[in-house]
């Protein structure tokens, strides 16, 4: 899963890079990629949710 994350920072830089007009796009998917992988390490870290690999 960290793997999408960071393809989708990826794709992020190469629309700021390419299109900048498209400069809202870029910004939801890079919210969007922040705000699974904040999931991803409070479902990890979580005492609510033991013994998780993800």
């Amino acid at each position: 899963m960290e793997f999408l994350g960071f393809l989708a920072i990826l794709i992020v830089a190469g629309i700021l890079l390419f299109k900048p007009a498209l400069e809202k796009l870029a910004f939801s998917i890079f919210v969007g990629a922040w705000l699974v992988e904040i999931a991803m390490f409070a479902a990890h870290t979580s005492t609510l949710l033991p013994n998780m690999n993800l």
